[in-house]
């Protein structure tokens, strides 16, 4: 049977491949929100599309920031100690893909830098790196992304300024001694920047030992830089 031809629309030309096109954009974002909405990090209760997490665990989050000190002394701040709900929420971001958790733990971090560093803000905002190996099979880099939401918050200009030159075993499965000899000169500035005069703040997902921030904080002093730290949670016993 022969078709009959598709009928005219309203629409013509440019403008209205553009309107369709602006529609089938938008389709697939509406639809999937149906049908996988926005869930609380720590509890994974449905929110809604402007919330971050939901009014009962947003209760129970710590008013007061996390303050410890790595190896090599400098500040580090985090919202959230590393543990129950928290810890379930990190990992969900760092390996399953929920990267909009990052709003959620932006928004806190952002708190707790303003809390701590309200008298000493920093230049720059940057982010512990990962190696080439590693962002391509995760995909994106969690500290990164919420160090540049957190430079918006906080209106800071985010910059790269260090590139991991070694893929070295991941920190989490090795004893003590190993992670401090693990990330040892593994870190680089790029383009041997000069950051003399420029307070920087870096910051990762979680701190544990400290020995990753630490080599971080280390390279970038060896460029001149005076160096603060935050990450979302600490595990840091010290």
């Amino acid at each position: 049977m022969k078709e009959n031809p598709p009928k005219s629309t309203a629409l013509s030309g440019s403008e209205g491949l553009s309107g369709q096109n602006k529609r089938k954009r938008k389709f697939p974002e509406w639809f999937l929100s149906l049908i996988f909405p926005d869930r609380c990090p720590y509890c994974q209760q449905v929110i809604s599309g402007t919330d971050t997490e939901c009014a009962i665990c947003r209760a129970e989050i710590p008013s007061e920031p996390i303050i410890q000190y790595l190896p090599t002394k400098e500040c580090c701040v985090s919202p959230f100690a590393y543990a129950s709900k928290v810890r379930n929420a990190v990992i969900g971001y760092k390996f399953k893909g929920k990267k909009y958790y990052s709003r959620s733990f932006s928004k806190y971090t952002a708190k707790a830098i303003r809390q701590v560093y309200k008298d000493h803000m920093p230049d720059v905002i940057t982010a512990v790196p990962l190696s080439k190996k590693r962002l391509r099979q995760r995909g994106y880099n969690q500290a990164e992304i919420v160090a540049a939401e957190v430079a918006a918050i906080l209106n800071i200009p985010y910059q790269p300024l260090l590139v991991k030159t070694k893929s070295n075993p991941e920190q989490h499965h090795l004893t003590l001694t190993e992670r401090k000899n693990n990330v040892k000169n593994v870190y680089s500035v790029i383009g041997n920047a000069d950051l003399s005069h420029q307070t920087i703040l870096i910051i990762d997902d979680i701190v544990t030992t400290g020995y990753t921030l630490s080599e971080c904080c280390r390279t970038l002093k060896q460029n001149g830089a005076s160096v603060i730290c935050a990450c979302i949670a600490s595990a840091l016993k010290i």
